[in-house]
């Protein structure tokens, strides 16, 4: 036999062989945008004696404490509500956190997420926990508000930028479904996010695939 008809027969089976070795391509990881660790931003710990979010969630007898959620976050997240601050652009993380802790009585800042005017994105509340942000709905909502009162003037582009990257990465690591403003869940109350920013909304949602309303929210 010739000896090289041993590497052709390799040469012909060898596409087949590793084709048949070949493992199915996994899910991509959706990618983590840079955000400001409560660390890096020097957050206080919760306050579990706050006098609107006292001790910890018990259904029956502690409904209003702070409840970690004890399912997969993608069992419980459906909805991304954006928010303004309704303040100075200048008051960021910690006077927010300040705000929320010594005159709202909440145990720690209520929002999930922060967005300044430079777009940079800053941790908040941890997502494990229920937010203390849209009053009456806050199970399965994330609270991402975006610093500086848009009743006034409009968000700056950076802040809509790290917006969009954001809803694109929780929506993808949780299957969220909906996304919409502070107002549209309790109309009549409040005009957060503001509006220039509210009319902004519905088109971030059909761009991102997000049903725009309140209609993933279902009463615990």
């Amino acid at each position: 036999m010739p000896k090289w008809l041993p590497v052709t027969l390799l040469l012909l089976l060898g596409p087949i062989s590793l084709a048949s070795c070949t493992e199915p391509t996994p899910e991509p990881t959706p990618p983590i945008p840079p955000i400001i660790s409560r660390t890096e931003w020097a957050a206080r710990e919760p306050d579990h004696a706050a006098r609107e979010e006292t001790g910890f969630y018990d259904p029956i007898s502690n409904p209003g404490g702070w409840r970690v959620y004890d399912q997969p976050l993608a069992a419980v997240l459906h909805t991304l509500v954006i928010h303004h601050s309704a303040l100075p652009v200048a008051d960021g993380p910690l006077e927010i956190q300040a705000l929320h802790m010594e005159n709202k009585g909440y145990a720690d800042i209520g929002y999930h997420f922060l967005i300044d005017a430079t777009g940079q994105i800053f941790e908040g509340r941890p997502l494990d926990v229920r937010g203390a942000h849209t009053g009456g709905f806050n199970t399965g909502l994330i609270g991402v508000v975006l610093l500086g009162n848009f009743e006034e003037r409009q968000p700056a582009g950076t802040q809509i930028d790290s917006l969009r990257t954001l809803t694109i990465y929780l929506r993808d690591s949780y299957q969220l479904t909906h996304l919409a403003g502070h107002r549209d869940f309790q109309p009549g109350e409040t005009v957060c996010p503001g509006a220039f920013l509210a009319p902004l909304l519905p088109p971030l949602a059909a761009e991102m695939g997000l049903i725009f309303g309140t209609g993933g929210y279902t009463r615990p």
